[in-house]
């Protein structure tokens, strides 16, 4: 298992549009990513123009296939017009 930590910075001013989003389309979208067992997005409460996601993968090769796939390009698509930065992706194995 990998466990995948994704940080990426929106408008504050459409930051809590790009909460209900991800409630309302963005979640599912991830969930359906064939080799994610599980995804989730968590808000920062000191800044909440900051969200980060947490996905464990089967594997590393799961997530770089998962990449091209239609949901996942959809759930780049929805969040890119949002976007201001992002923190550079890491993986994490168990110990």
């Amino acid at each position: 298992m990998i466990l995948e930590r994704a940080e990426i910075s929106v408008d504050p001013q459409r930051a809590d549009e790009v909460v209900e989003l991800l409630r309302s389309k963005g979640l599912e979208l991830a969930a359906s990513y064939t080799g994610c067992l599980s995804f989730k997005a968590l808000r920062c409460v000191e800044y909440p123009d900051r969200i980060m996601f947490l996905a464990e993968w089967e594997s590393i090769e799961a997530h770089h296939l998962s990449r091209h796939e239609p949901a996942h390009i959809e759930f780049r698509e929805l969040l890119l017009p949002f976007a201001t930065g992002a923190q550079e992706t890491v993986h994490f194995a168990q110990i």
